[in-house]
Parts: structure tokens; C-alpha cells; sequence
């Protein structure tokens, strides 16, 4: 794997890492729904599903 690539997948880990840490988790626990789930589960699996997403673009480019 290129050295890039191992930076990329690092950086959104070290991203996703402080994205689920208290003080951003803490700014989305409200009584505020999106599409009836509470906001705080859609932050998480919006992130969750994003960091999914970027990472099999990065891998996908490895691979070409």
C-alpha cells in the first residue's frame, strides 16, 4: 500500500475518533428527531456510513 493511502486511512480514523468522542457527541444529544430518529443515533451512523463510504474510495484507488 502506498504511504498515501496508509495517511488517508489514518487521518479518517483519527477523524472519526474525535467526530465520537464527548464533546461533538454531546452537542448532537438533544429531543430533536431527523426523519423520526433522534438526532444523536443519525449523527452517529451518518458518520459511521460516511467514514464506509470515504474509506472504500480511498481502498478502491489502491486498487487501480
Amino acid at each position: 500500500m502506498k504511504k498515501r493511502h496508509q495517511q488517508k486511512l489514518i487521518l479518517l480514523a483519527a477523524v472519526l475518533f474525535f467526530l465520537w468522542n464527548v464533546p461533538f457527541v454531546a452537542l448532537f444529544d438533544k429531543e430533536l428527531h431527523v426523519l423520526g430518529f433522534p438526532l444523536f443515533y443519525a449523527f452517529i451512523f451518518l458518520c459511521w456510513l460516511g467514514g464506509i463510504i470515504i474509506s472504500y474510495i480511498i481502498l478502491k484507488k489502491f486498487y487501480e
